[in-house]
């Protein structure tokens, strides 16, 4: 693909597409993803490859998935054949990612992510069974910086908490929005996750549970919220099991780190199971 052809793609509002067609930004994303000669790197929304022709020589098998049957085709007809390379057309949110990527080498993610679609489908890869060595998502910048947000910030919410709990993540680069076409309203970043070997430990549903609650009364003193947020399903001492933790009952969500959102989740969760139990 010539650098002239890159910039007329053919874009679906109703699939989100922006193409990446600066290929000096292409290659970055790829030395951010760092792929080695043994791994299965699995691209998700490939678009008319823009990153794949990057990686088609740098890993052992290179995974393309896309939902939009044109492109689909389009890929399948420049690199299906080329041994190495598999083409998989259909939706990431209903696809099972893991068999796709056929873990039988080290897997890497790298995506593109369209913004309407930037949580579930993060989430989706944070949980590739086994875990992704590394995932490199392009993204919105507000979703960037939300994702890497430390405690204490404006940006630090729920999001921050359920991906960090689980993964390292931190911002490559940002990428102005005249890298793509059709040009969006915003300007992007490139984010590196990590995924954290004890992740498997983490109990995302309950922890999702717990940091909705709380960042959606992000005003409101922790016990208050333990006590009065109908889907945490709490009875007891909220200022009790707090102070427990050595969590200030007075302190609001973005107070408290991850691992501290993950202590309490599992605290909840067990002293909701003993309530269950009666």
């Amino acid at each position: 693909m010539t650098r002239e052809d890159a910039t007329r793609p053919r874009a679906k509002r109703s699939l989100g597409q922006n193409f990446l067609v600066d290929p000096n930004i292409q290659r970055k994303i790829v030395d951010e993803l760092d792929p080695r000669p043994a791994d299965t790197v699995l691209e998700v929304g490939a678009g008319h490859g823009e990153l794949s022709r990057h990686l088609l020589d740098r890993c052992r098998r290179l995974v393309l998935v896309e939902k939009d049957r044109d492109l689909a085709r389009e890929l399948e007809a420049r690199w299906g054949g080329r041994p190495g390379v598999e083409v998989v057309e259909g939706d990431a949110l209903r696809l099972d990612l893991s068999a796709a990527a056929r873990p039988d080498s080290p897997v890497r993610v790298v995506s593109n992510v369209p913004y309407n679609i930037t949580s579930p489908l993060v989430f989706a890869f944070l949980g590739l069974d086994p875990a992704a060595g590394r995932i490199v998502i392009t993204v919105q910048r507000e979703v960037a910086e939300r994702i890497v947000a430390t405690p204490g910030s404006k940006a630090y919410g729920a999001l921050s908490v359920g991906i960090q709990a689980i993964a390292d993540a931190g911002l490559a680069f940002r990428v102005g929005r005249q890298a793509f076409r059709p040009v969006p309203a915003v300007d992007s970043a490139v984010v590196r996750l990590l995924p954290r070997p004890d992740a498997a430990e983490v109990d995302r549903t309950a922890l999702r549970r717990l940091t909705r609650a709380c960042f959606n009364r992000r005003r409101k003193q922790l016990q208050k919220t333990l006590r009065t947020a109908p889907e945490l399903g709490f009875e007891g001492d909220a200022a009790a099991v707090l102070t427990d933790l050595s969590i200030d009952p007075a302190a609001r969500p973005e107070s408290l780190d991850p691992a501290t959102f993950v202590a309490l989740a599992t605290r909840l969760d067990a002293l909701r199971g003993q309530v269950t139990s009666r």
